[in-house]
């Protein structure tokens, strides 16, 4: 009985797919039956972001991937009003929505994505106009092709490996990130109530007084946070490729997940361009309708853009406590703090930055330069303490929402 309501439960999920590829494929743009159809992908997704299977998925991915499911459905059928082709087939509609389904991150552009490490950064023109015929192959290496990742005159090429070397990359890939998951969950802190409730939710007005036990626990829960979510998502995201490669995809249309954490000496440049975009359309789209359609503010203007921000990490909280482990959805002011900090602290960045360069005659460092390395040191170290800050600030309220008795 246990094991029909966990499939009853997550069945519901995979009818949301169904519905929504038949929106895509055979609804207009403008129809009323798209947003009968989102309607009812949202109870589905309602329905299964409670089951079994998906708080099984470690660090919450799978609660968060299903409500999730319903910001992509909102975009692509009503915000962006995808259509297939021209003078499709059945058959082409259909395979086309599907494609769209699976195609997570959609509509960004290559150049903030995550992308195979660079040969060379000099552009190069457009080869094909299809993916196949895109595909070169490389004097310096028979195993490794080259292929734009847009083709336009901001092009560039980046290598990309062979079957045989994505496939064991990819395997090795999830063999470590599975390991580390495992690790977390087998070996927790041994944490009480009171090591939590008995202090602040927050700590910078009262350094001196942090304790080593809640320093460490502090930055364990932070550790915790970040760890979890990246090795999950990084595992699944391997094992999809593999068996998409194995069963004939191209390893180009399988690019890492994240980008290098090198890159995240600042919190805008952790989330542009080390963390996953897998959400980013879905938010920001729906961030922009509400700047430009509701409130009608201009575009391309600062306060416009920075409301954008803000409101696209608020959009990503009320995801987080939606699919959220049931004690915690109470912690609704915990989470949409912790969010807004996220967005504030990429304003406060933002104008720290353009002070020094207004003010400064060398704000562009050679790389030789070693004040530049000083710099990248302070902002790898702004970005660890903002988020053990950040993260142990939530933890903490959460917690102490979920226990008002301890």
């Amino acid at each position: 009985m246990t094991w029909f309501m966990t499939v009853d439960s997550i069945l519901p999920f995979f009818g949301a797919h169904i519905l929504l590829a038949i929106g895509l494929g055979y609804t207009k743009p403008s129809s009323t039956v798209r947003s009968l159809i989102l309607l009812l992908i949202i109870a589905c997704c309602l329905i299964s972001v409670r089951s079994t299977v998906s708080k099984s998925i470690p660090g919450e991915v799978g609660g968060e991937y299903v409500v999730g499911f319903i910001f992509h459905a909102s975009h692509f059928l009503c915000l962006a009003k995808l259509v297939p082709p021209p003078k499709s087939t059945d058959r082409g509609r259909w395979t086309w929505s599907i494609n769209q389904l699976f195609e997570a991150r959609w509509g960004i552009s290559p150049k903030i994505l995550p992308s195979w490490p660079k040969r060379s950064k000099k552009a190069i023109p457009s080869v094909a106009s299809n993916e196949q015929d895109s595909l070169v192959v490389n004097s310096f290496d028979k195993d490794t092709k080259t292929a734009p990742l847009s083709t336009g005159p901001d092009s560039y090429k980046c290598l990309i490996p062979s079957t045989q070397a994505f496939l064991l990359g990819r395997t090795w890939d999830l063999v470590w990130t599975v390991s580390v998951v495992w690790l977390l969950k087998s070996n927790k802190l041994l944490i009480s109530p009171d090591d939590i409730t008995s202090v602040p939710d927050g700590f910078i007005r009262r350094l001196t007084d942090v304790t080593p036990r809640e320093a460490f626990i502090r930055i364990y829960f932070t550790f915790l946070g970040w760890v979890l979510p990246y090795c999950t998502l990084r595992a699944g995201h391997s094992l999809a490729g593999c068996l998409s490669v194995l069963c004939g995809d191209l390893p180009e249309r399988w690019p890492p997940l994240f980008g290098s954490i090198g890159a995240a000496y600042t919190v805008r440049r952790f989330y542009a361009l080390f963390w996953h975009h897998l959400m980013r359309k879905a938010f920001t789209s729906h961030a922009v309708f509400i700047v430009n359609r509701v409130l009608h503010l201009p575009r391309n203007n600062a306060a416009s853009r920075y409301l954008i921000i803000i409101l696209t990490f608020l959009i990503s909280a009320g995801l987080h406590v939606a699919a959220g482990i049931a004690p915690f959805r109470c912690a609704v002011y915990a989470q949409t703090r912790y969010y807004f900090s996220i967005a504030a602290a990429i304003i406060l960045e933002d104008a720290v930055i353009w002070l020094y360069r207004s003010k400064s005659s060398d704000s562009v460092l050679q790389v030789d330069d070693p004040r530049r390395t000083l710099w990248r040191l302070l902002g790898y170290s702004w970005v660890a303490f903002f988020h053990v800050w950040s993260i142990s600030k939530f933890i903490f309220g959460s917690f102490s929402c979920a226990h008002p008795d301890l």
